[in-house]
């Protein structure tokens, strides 16, 4: 019955319309990605994890290709493949999950939708897969919506989510131990009080709920999970090690029998209707129809109740056989068969070579009209081809044959969807139940995604950063509150993504602080689920070892081009856009020409995130949701006081390798070293740390930043923390990474252009000093050429021509003397000629 050399399958690429995702499995005592393509999928892996007989089980549709693209461990029959035959032709199969029970017994289990499971062929796979179990002497398990319930997957999230470790829990679940005794049923919140004095309130709980979960996994936590919602109040007990586990209801190897939709009979005083079928409003036909329509009942309800159909129709006027099959119309479609045409409907005397052509001429992406369509070529050559097929002339259908056609066709949502060109088919409401208020407990499930808005960013010294601003949140679908937001003014990484986890986790009241809110925002723990759409930051390789591997997240992955799949954060966007970012001064949304008053106004990164963390917690926080009834940090505090929420208990520090994780860009066969001594370069500027980075000479070293402030980075050697530094020029405010790079950018242009201008200058000097070089070697060339002719004088001239040469010299060199000055004495005003005193010389 095994079929060799059978490939596995990619599960992403066929979850079409379906979630996907992954689930942390703690089976085998380490953190093992479980893939799953379907919510019923979901619910197998989960029913498989805590069913205290199943002793391994994994994925048997994937291969090697599928486990080495992923890095999961590769099954050791995967693919499990196994032989059937369908419609005379052998097939293979490849079932959901595989695995060995604790007395060695395999296993075979299979999760689908009830009516796509007893289909011809899934039947046809499902004996295949249940003769296979009884030869190997195993099981075989088939799941549905019916079998595995929302309630018991709600249940076993919630402990899942809280089974991760922590330093604390061998004390506090020894004392758990001593003051909860097997058996007991108690609550949660009584045993915590029983504690309350001896450990923290929160590691208490956390040691309580996964004591709790452990003993789920062995069979021996006694609660009924399918009648009851798990909560801090629930009373619990559970049973010793020793005891026999508590095995679920076994999932059937066949699907169950149809459930009887016919209702049950009862005593009841109404008389019975004798029309069946839906009551139908004749208050809109107009007044002869609706005149009709009640004569027309009256008799068929006559004739059903038992008079004579002869003497019905003579009383009231209509001929027998139409009375008759009134009666026989009526008993097939209820009381719309009385209304005059209601239920008529002429069949169409067009050819199906004609329909075919509307069909295909309505969905070409040209849209074309109805008249296009009645006059298109084609049309004219399917009555070509009918009229030499038939012999005789075949013609064109007629305008109103073709909208009638045509309005045919746009009742299909699936074709009108594909010449809106739609990338996906609306989908209908599947059920009456609100699905945000059949969610148990806060942070069970929460919604990722990321937004856009048109906002001006600069620098504090007005350099102009980003045009547009990112936006990514993470929110509470049962609270509508929100448990983190962050800002970036580039396209998101995957550290954005990361970081907006951390936020998540940690408290916020140095958030609350910094930005001046209000209120406070209580809103944190470790999400359970995180819903997001098919991003590359959210289903990144390092998303998936952070979430599921390391904190034990349950992450599920929206189908394509479904935004109504993530409604609670979709609607949260559109208050963001409407109450938000419309209402700030540097915004250009929606209008080309603001785009001049929107730089007028710009913003710092930190004003525009003032007050996105003041919009966030002091006004949508504080709003009014109708579906909740409730405002969201009401609603969350008052749902955590109920069922608690699953915190990081961690290291903090260890929430600093969930920031980005730095690049030696020069060197990077390496990672990062000291340089000159005790400093440190990174991204064009130094960084400093007294005392540490000296020790840390000649040796390498990772580094961690956040991306919202480059002025600090986080030091890790060996995967340990050790410090941080600090960079000099960036000290007194948080600087973001891309507030550093424009104003590195603006300060390089600035040199440049102060290059450029002081080049004129540097070249005027340049000059000034070549000329004065070339002056002060020209006066030294000419007195030394002098020189030369003064000690050739006496050689050159005879001694007549010396002795007048130098009596012309005398001459020159003599200096003119000028009369003693006398002073023009004046008539009216005497000069007094000032006697002159010598100073007494002193006597050596």
């Amino acid at each position: 019955m095994v079929a060799p050399a059978v490939e596995g399958i990619d599960l992403f690429k066929i979850a079409g319309r379906s979630i996907s995702g992954w689930i942390p499995s703690l089976k085998t005592g380490s953190t093992v990605r479980q893939p799953f393509c379907s919510q019923l999928e979901e619910r197998l892996l989960m029913w498989l994890e805590y069913h205290p007989l199943v002793a391994s089980y994994a994925r048997g549709d994937i291969g090697p290709q599928f486990a080495e693209t992923y890095r999961l461990p590769i099954p050791k029959h995967a693919p499990f493949a196994i032989g059937y035959t369908f419609e005379d032709k052998p097939h293979h199969y490849l079932p959901d999950a595989v695995g060995t029970l604790t007395n060695g017994q395999p296993f075979i289990a299979e999760a689908g939708m009830e009516d796509d499971k007893r289909g011809d062929r899934n039947l046809a796979k499902a004996e295949a897969a249940r003769r296979l179990a009884r030869l190997q002497r195993g099981v075989f398990w088939i799941g549905t919506e019916r079998t595995l319930t929302k309630r018991r997957h709600y249940n076993l999230v919630y402990l899942h989510a809280r089974r991760k470790t922590f330093p604390a829990f061998a004390d506090i679940a020894t004392a758990v131990a001593e003051v909860w005794p097997w058996g007991e049923m108690v609550t949660v919140s009584e045993v915590a009080s029983r504690l309350e004095h001896t450990f923290p309130a929160n590691l208490v709980e956390a040691a309580i709920w996964k004591v709790v979960g452990d003993s789920a996994v062995q069979g021996h936590l006694l609660v009924d999970l399918e009648q009851f919602t798990l909560s801090r109040t629930l009373p619990l007990a559970l049973l010793p090690p020793d005891a026999s586990p508590l095995v679920p209801d076994p999932l059937p190897d066949t699907l169950l029998p149809e459930p009887d939709t016919q209702p049950l009979a009862t005593i009841s005083s109404e008389s019975p209707q004798l029309v069946p079928g839906p009551t139908f409003d004749a208050s809109a036909l107009p007044s002869p129809q609706r005149e009709q329509f009640h004569r027309n009942l009256r008799a068929v309800e006559q004739v059903l109740a038992g008079a004579q159909q002869t003497q019905v129709a003579k009383d009231a006027g209509i001929p027998r056989s139409t009375l008759s099959r009134l009666v026989k119309r009526t008993k097939l479609l209820g009381t719309v068969a009385c209304v005059p045409y209601g239920s008529y409907t002429r069949k169409t005397t067009m050819p199906p070579a004609f329909q075919e052509c509307i069909r295909r001429l309505y969905l070409l992406p040209t849209r074309l009209s109805m008249t296009a369509i009645r006059e298109h070529t084609e049309m004219q050559l399917v009555a070509m081809r009918l009229s030499e097929k038939q012999g005789k002339p075949v013609k064109l259908p007629s305008y109103a044959q073709v909208r009638k056609e045509v309005h045919r066709l746009k009742s299909e949502p699936e074709l009108v969807a594909v010449r809106e060109g739609a990338k996906s088919v609306p989908r209908e409401r599947q059920s009456a139940e609100s699905f945000v208020l059949s969610i148990p407990s806060p942070a069970l499930l929460t919604q990722v995604d990321e937004h856009t808005m048109d906002l001006y960013v600069v620098t504090p010294s007005g350099e102009t950063v980003a045009s547009r601003v990112h936006a990514a949140v993470l929110i509470c679908v049962k609270t509508a509150a929100i448990l983190g937001a962050v800002l970036a003014l580039g396209p998101l990484k995957e550290e954005d993504y990361m970081r907006l986890v951390k936020q998540s986790l940690e408290r916020k009241d140095h958030v609350v602080g910094i930005n001046g809110c209000e209120h406070s925002w209580p809103c944190f723990g470790k999400p359970a689920i995180i819903f997001h759409d098919r991003g590359k930051i959210f289903t990144s390789e390092r998303a998936r070892q952070v979430l599921v591997d390391r904190l034990q997240i349950i992450t599920e992955q929206a189908p394509p081009y479904a935004p109504s799949a993530k409604g609670t954060v979709e609607s949260l966007f559109r208050w963001m856009t409407e109450r938000f970012e419309k209402r700030l001064p540097n915004t250009s949304y929606g209008v080309h020409d603001a785009e001049t008053a929107a730089q007028a106004g710009g913003m710092t990164l930190e004003a525009l995130e003032r007050c996105f963390y003041q919009a966030i917690v002091d006004d949508y926080q504080q709003t009014f949701d109708g579906l909740r009834r409730q405002r969201p940090s009401v609603l969350w505090e008052q749902a955590v006081a109920a069922s608690g929420v699953p915190q990081y208990l961690g290291s903090p520090d260890d929430l600093k390798l969930l920031l980005m994780k730095a690049v030696n860009r020069k060197t990077p066969h390496h990672r990062y070293r000291v340089q000159n001594g005790n400093r440190l370069s990174f991204q064009g500027r130094w960084y400093v740390c007294p005392g540490l980075l000296s020790r840390l000479q000649g040796r390498e070293f990772d580094l961690y930043y956040d991306r919202r402030d480059v002025g600090v980075l986080y030091i890790f050697v060996d995967g340990e923390y050790v410090g941080e530094a600090y960079c000099p020029q960036l000290m007194g405010g948080r600087v973001s990474e891309w507030e550093a790079r424009a104003m590195r950018q603006y300060d390089e242009e600035q040199v440049k252009i102060a290059r450029e201008q002081g080049l004129p200058v540097r070249a005027r000097i340049q000059n000034e000093a070549g000329a004065a070089r070339r002056s002060l070697r020209t006066e030294i060339r000419a007195s030394e050429q002098a020189r030369q002719w003064d000690r050739q004088r006496q050689d050159i001239h005879p001694a007549e021509v010396a002795e007048h040469l130098a009596s012309i010299e005398a001459k020159k060199l003599a200096p003119p003397k000028l009369p003693p000055a006398r002073p023009d004495a004046e008539p009216d005003r005497p000069v007094h000629v000032l006697p002159v005193r010598y100073v007494q010389r002193e006597e050596p």
